[in-house]
C-alpha cells in the first residue's frame, strides 16, 4: 500500500513538474497560432477616408478613430433583403460588443429623408442611441463614392450587407458579406481577438440564437 501510495505521488509530482506545462504550452501555442493566423488574413486597403463631410444623422462621429477599431456598413432602404440582413447583424453584432472599449459602428445612409431611415432602422433591429453607433446622410453619388473610398468589391453599395473593417492605424483592412455566416463569424472572430470582448455565454449571430 505504500509503494503504491509512494508511486502515486510521485506519478503526480511528474504531471505537475513536465505534464502540466506541456498542455499548457500546447494550448497558448495553439491559441497565439489561431491569433496570428487570423490576423495574417487582414489586407491593406488604403487608408480610412475622412467621412467629416457627412451630415451626422444619429449618434456623433469620434474625434478620431486612431487606437479603435471601426465597422463601416452601407444601408439603402430600398434594398429591402440586404437591409434586413445588415440589420439582423447589427443588432447581433451590438449585443456583443455593446461594453467593449475602442469600437466603432458607422451606417452610411441612402435615403429619401435619411434621419426618418435611420430611427426606423434603429428601432426596427433594437439598437439604442449609443456613443458606438454612428449614422451618417449621403446622396447616392456621396453613397457610391464612399464605396469606392472603402474599396469596396461591389460598384452597388446596399445591394448586399458589406462592411468594411478599420483598424487602430485607419488602416481599412477586410471586407465582409454580412449575408456570408461564415464571414460574418470570421468578422466577429477577429474582432474578439484584438479587443477585449464582455464575458458572454457564446458568440451570437442571431439574438437569442448562440452558433
Amino acid at each position: 500500500m505504500a509503494n503504491a501510495k509512494s508511486i502515486f505521488n510521485t506519478l503526480v509530482v511528474i504531471f505537475l513538474l513536465i505534464g502540466l506545462p506541456a498542455v499548457s504550452y500546447y494550448y497558448l501555442s495553439t491559441g497565439y497560432t489561431y491569433r496570428k493566423e487570423a490576423i495574417n488574413t487582414q489586407g491593406d486597403f488604403g487608408e480610412m477616408p475622412d467621412l467629416s463631410s457627412l451630415t451626422v444623422v444619429q449618434g456623433k462621429l469620434p474625434k478620431s478613430s486612431r487606437g479603435a477599431m471601426t465597422v463601416v456598413g452601407w444601408f439603402d432602404p430600398t434594398k429591402p433583403a440586404a437591409a434586413r440582413q445588415y440589420g439582423e447583424m447589427m443588432d447581433s453584432l451590438y449585443q456583443q460588443f455593446e461594453n467593449s472599449p475602442n469600437l466603432y459602428f458607422t451606417t452610411i445612409v441612402n435615403a429619401e429623408n435619411p434621419v426618418a431611415a435611420a430611427t426606423d432602422f434603429t428601432e426596427k433591429y433594437h439598437l439604442p442611441k449609443a456613443e458606438m453607433l454612428t449614422f451618417l446622410a449621403a446622396d447616392a453619388g456621396q453613397f457610391k463614392q464612399s464605396a469606392r473610398d472603402f474599396k469596396l468589391p461591389t460598384s452597388l453599395p446596399g445591394e448586399d450587407p458589406i462592411v468594411a473593417l478599420v483598424d487602430s492605424s485607419l488602416t481599412i483592412v477586410k471586407h465582409y458579406n454580412l449575408a456570408e455566416r461564415n464571414q460574418t463569424i470570421g468578422l466577429v472572430n477577429l474582432i474578439s481577438l484584438i479587443i477585449p470582448l464582455p464575458e458572454r455565454p457564446g458568440l451570437v449571430l442571431k439574438r437569442d440564437n448562440e452558433l
